[in-house]
């Protein structure tokens, strides 16, 4: 009877770390994805601003 449920208790708690280790590779998976995502949008921003004339290095 206490076998069972110290096995029982094994299973569970690895269980939960199982659950805990996926759940953590999921998450570093999206923000790698949310990462790429952002330098991406950033890089379409510097470059929209580095087409457009800088009027104050004009002469004056």
């Amino acid at each position: 009877m206490m076998d069972e449920a110290i096995k029982t208790h094994k299973e569970t708690t690895f269980g939960w770390v199982l659950m805990w280790q996926e759940f953590r590779q999921r998450q570093a998976a999206r923000r790698a994805v949310r990462r790429v995502a952002d330098e991406a949008r950033l890089a379409a921003i510097r470059d929209a601003t580095l087409a457009k004339p800088m009027r104050y290095l004009g002469l004056r």
